[in-house]
């Protein structure tokens, strides 16, 4: 076997190992196969099983070998029917049969429990594949059965401990305290929060079992007791955004398990079957499946469609909610051109109460005074006539645009929306904009509008003393329906106390705040395209140490766009017409592509001098150990770093400056800058990072495009 494909299969043989407790690195999966050797009958069987299924993936070239995705139900078979039965020629044959059927199943079952509901397949292969060998393996008359070794008589650690211990190994069929000990050190070193739903979820589970059990026998809690530890971790740490929420969620679940438990060892003993996993897979897919059929929630969030650790899963949504606010609430886009005063707010005084409290009404003021002259005709007014954009996209399910806008000072309290316009969303909300100008709207009802599209002008109409538009976002197609919460998105807002106005991503202006809709810079946009095949060269001087350096952009399976580092790490990141904004790491450390996003993690692409904030992780941040130490006991599931940024024209280049600031104990902090040049039609040509013991510059030496079908290379050295 050549070396490459034997170190394809090892790595696929020890993340498929990792993947039953949710571990990524492969060395943790490998410790993993170590535990499963205890029992050295069943630690071979499993490998064996591991090895025919990554082999017939392999073959049948399925997707994703080197994620062990196909792989961990296959050596799941291997290993309880090594728990059961003796390793020898009629059992291999055996479990090569169930390995390659498992591969199958698992196949056919991910793309099934897809379309159900996007909930993930889980061991439900293993279950069925295991059920049925085992049913076969009570007719087979050439199979001997294996007796484990006698359980030790005296505590490894504690009686409770070992009995956790001895419940976990037995997730690998390897009910004992050792390697139950094992596996929850390769827990702990992939997730200190996993390790503490595993305990937690025990306690919760045993407690419940043992009370519908009465004094339930050893053996039972010893084989069947990791199903309460792995629907806590998946529940409340894989599948779900870590929060009180989630963990209430997993201790239910591990609550749900027990009862099921008990259910399955009644019925499933009496046909001579293990009960195995079933109650594992019967709480989780039946939560998750339940979840997904509520609405949106800021609460608890399930991460179905990118499951991940939990640290990883809070960073996200940490970054998420610090740039785009809560979960549920819609973006939608300034409906105006120019600086627009909110005349009122959300919970406003006047008509902003509930359930219509989600609401903006917008004016135009100069110099404390919405009009011109002395304010007795609406030409006066300075918003009245003025284009209304379309804010977000959709379909425009109702109009009105017949009523006469009223004099100033009058209302018509009889048509309280006056001319308006009703607008669909892909998410089944929808969006009024009201007192339009009276025969200004320009759309047809059926109509699909684009973000910034000239709907109509401002007017007066309906219940509106005075010139203004009225905007929010509601649940159903009925004038008048409870409103829903909304953001304005990439807009410059101003208080009253600011001198100059700050970009933000989110955005719930109050009244007397100023918001106006930033013009894109295209040509700092297209300074700063990263393109697929998008090749940079630098030259890093860091620490006194100076090497060359090299980022490249590539695409993804799913559709995203990385930017990506010789180190092997990576970054997601969007490119829209007016943001630059990077996501998501994944890799080893690497100080050059932290520095870099630091930099320019969040980079609006807009007109003018202007200053906005972002937190990035903290992780982010060089550190001595003494500050990585009290950072993880003030911030164990991570914090993100206070980050200023301000960018202005330097003469021939953009000048983006940044301060980052993380604090500590006992009043103590990291404290960093970093300095971003972006050269026009070249891109970031500098980048600097410092403190006073730190210190990383790297400098712009080569950008070039990779070479494609139909697009040729090209190289600009600088």
């Amino acid at each position: 076997m050549p070396i490459k494909t034997l170190q394809t299969t090892s790595l696929g043989v020890f993340r498929a190992y990792g993947s039953i407790l949710f571990a990524e690195k492969p060395w943790i999966g490998g410790l993993f196969v170590l535990a499963t050797l205890w029992f050295p009958n069943t630690g071979f069987a499993g490998i064996l099983a591991a090895v025919i299924g990554i082999l017939t993936a392999k073959l049948l070239k399925f997707n994703h070998l080197e994620s062990g995705l196909h792989v961990y139900n296959s050596l799941l078979v291997g290993l309880s029917l090594g728990a059961y039965y003796q390793l020898n020629m009629h059992l291999a044959v055996l479990i090569t049969l169930g390995a390659i059927i498992a591969v199958f199943a698992t196949v056919a079952l991910r793309d099934v429990m897809w379309r159900l509901g996007h909930v993930p397949v889980l061991s439900l292969p293993f279950v069925i594949v295991a059920l049925t060998v085992t049913l076969a393996a009570h007719s087979y008359g050439t199979l001997a059965r294996y007796l484990l070794p006698l359980a030790p008589t005296e505590t490894l650690i504690n009686v409770w401990v070992d009995q956790f211990l001895t419940a976990l190994g037995s997730a690998f069929f390897t009910p004992h305290p050792v390697a139950g000990l094992l596996l929850f050190l390769g827990i702990i070193m992939t997730s200190r929060y996993l390790a503490w739903l595993a305990v937690a979820g025990f306690i919760c589970g045993f407690s419940v079992y043992s009370f519908l059990s009465g004094s339930p026998h050893p053996d039972l809690v010893a084989w069947n007791g990791f199903n309460f530890i792995l629907v806590a971790m998946a529940l409340g740490g894989i599948f779900t955004i870590p929060s009180r929420q989630s963990f209430v969620l997993a201790m239910v679940g591990s609550v749900i398990a027990a009862l099921i438990t008990a259910a399955s060892e009644t019925f499933m003993l009496v046909y001579g079957l293990p009960v195995m996993a079933l109650p594992f897979l019967a709480t989780t897919l039946i939560v998750l499946l339940a979840l997904t059929q509520r609405p949106l929630s800021s609460s608890l969030q399930l991460t179905l469609e990118t499951p991940a650790l939990p640290e990883k899963s809070i960073e996200n949504s940490r970054l998420a909610i610090a740039r785009n606010g809560e979960f549920s609430s819609v973006p939608v886009l300034p409906p105006f051109y120019g600086q627009w005063e909110i005349y009122q707010g959300f919970n406003g005084k006047h008509t902003h109460q509930e359930p219509w409290q989600h609401a903006l009404d917008f004016y135009i003021v100069d110099e404390g005074k919405s009009f011109r002259t002395d304010g007795v005709t609406l030409e006066d007014y300075f918003c009245f006539a003025l284009p209304v954009l379309s804010p977000v996209a959709g379909f425009v399910v109702k109009k009105l645009d017949s009523l006469p806008d009223n004099t100033p000072g009058e209302v018509d309290s009889e048509n309280n929306w006056g001319n308006h316009i009703l607008i669909r969303l892909h998410n089944g909300l929808y969006v009024l904009l009201a007192h339009l100008k009276q025969a200004s709207i320009d759309v047809e009802i059926g109509g699909y509008v684009h973000p910034g599209q000239k709907l109509a002008l401002c007017g007066s109409s309906g219940r509106s003393p005075q010139p203004h538009l009225h905007l929010h976002v509601q649940y159903g197609d009925v004038l008048g329906g409870s409103t829903h919460p909304f953001h304005l998105t990439t807009v410059l807002h101003q208080s009253p106390k600011q001198e100059d106005a700050q970009f933000k991503l989110f955005a719930r202006p109050k009244e007397g705040e100023k918001v106006s809709m930033p013009k894109v810079d295209k040509t700092l946009a297209s300074s700063l395209q990263l393109n697929v095949g998008r090749e940079m060269r630098y030259e890093v001087v860091h620490q006194g140490m100076t090497q060359v350096r090299k980022l490249h952009v590539t695409l993804n399976l799913a559709g995203e766009l990385r930017l990506c580092s010789d180190s092997g790490t990576s970054v997601a990141f969007t490119h829209q017409d007016s943001l630059l904004a990077f996501y998501n790491v994944e890799g080893p450390r690497d100080d050059f592509l932290y520095a870099w996003l630091l930099a320019l993690g969040l980079t609006p692409l807009n007109e003018g001098e202007m200053t906005w904030q972002d937190k990035p992780s903290m992780q982010y941040l060089p550190m001595t150990w003494q500050q990585y130490v009290l950072s993880r006991l003030r911030y164990p599931m991570g914090v993100g770093v206070q980050s200023h940024y301000h960018r202005k024209w330097d003469g021939h280049e953009w000048l983006q400056s940044s301060e980052h600031r993380l604090s500590l104990p006992w009043k103590q902090q990291v404290a960093l800058q970093a300095v971003a040049r972006i050269e026009p039609h070249i891109g970031c040509r500098e980048i600097s990072l410092y403190n006073p013991s730190f210190r990383l510059k790297a400098r712009l030496l080569e950008v070039g495009q990779k070479a494609d079908a139909g697009i040729p290379a090209w190289k600009i050295e600088t």
